[in-house]
Formats: C-alpha cells, structure tokens, sequence
C-alpha cells in the first residue's frame, strides 16, 4: 500500500495497523495530502462516512458526505431523531476538501487513531 492509499484508509476508516503507519514518512500525514485525499473521495461521488462526528447527543446517528460535481457537496444525516440533509456550494472541489478537514480537525486533533497530523505542511 503506498502512502496515499493509506492515509485514503485513515480519513475513510480512522484507522491504520502498525505496518502501514510505519510505511508514511516520518509517520505522520500530511495535512495537503489529508485534501487531496478527500478531494479524490469527493470527485468519486461515493459517500463518505463523517465517523468523526460525536453522535453522544445522537445516538446511532450517521452523517455522510457526497460530492456533487465540481463545486457542490451533499450532506445527509439519518438518526433517531429522523432524517436530513442539505447541499453546500463551494468555490471548488478543492476548497469544500479542505473545509471538510478544518471541520473535522477540532475533532481529529492532530492526530487520527494516533496517528500525527502536519496541518503545516
């Protein structure tokens, strides 16, 4: 596995095993990498499972993304509380990647499953 399909891994899972935290450089991922990866995920139109969004005050609660073309990123959200979501425009793919990681950074810390974060680099 080469360096982006694990940190694909990361932000999709949240977790690496031990033998491909030591193949990242340094072992520790870098924040440009974090947007491209997301940028990829977006422009596949698949969803992406926000799993780092507290859901204590929602219990059994999923919160998706999906990108929508170039500019445009679908939410939903399905819980006890019922269902939902929204769509966003942004000025680019690039630009709603990197919101996404801003959003998810007071989550993620700077690190994913202890994994280090460069949100400098």
């Amino acid at each position: 596995m080469d360096v982006k399909e694990s940190v694909r891994k990361l932000v999709v899972t949240g977790h690496l095993n031990v033998p491909e935290r030591r193949a990242l450089p340094d072992r520790k991922v870098k924040a440009s990498l974090l947007y491209s990866v997301l940028e990829e995920a977006l422009e596949s139109g698949e969803w992406l499972h926000a799993w780092w969004l507290p859901d204590d005050s929602m219990i059994g609660c999923v919160i998706k993304y999906r990108g929508e073309g170039p500019r445009r990123v679908r939410w939903t959200y399905s819980g006890i509380e019922g269902e939902g979501g929204q769509v966003r425009e942004f000025l680019s793919r690039r630009q709603a990647a990197e919101t996404l990681a801003l959003e998810a950074r007071p989550f993620w810390g700077n690190s994913i499953d202890g994994v280090p974060i460069d949100w400098d680099a």
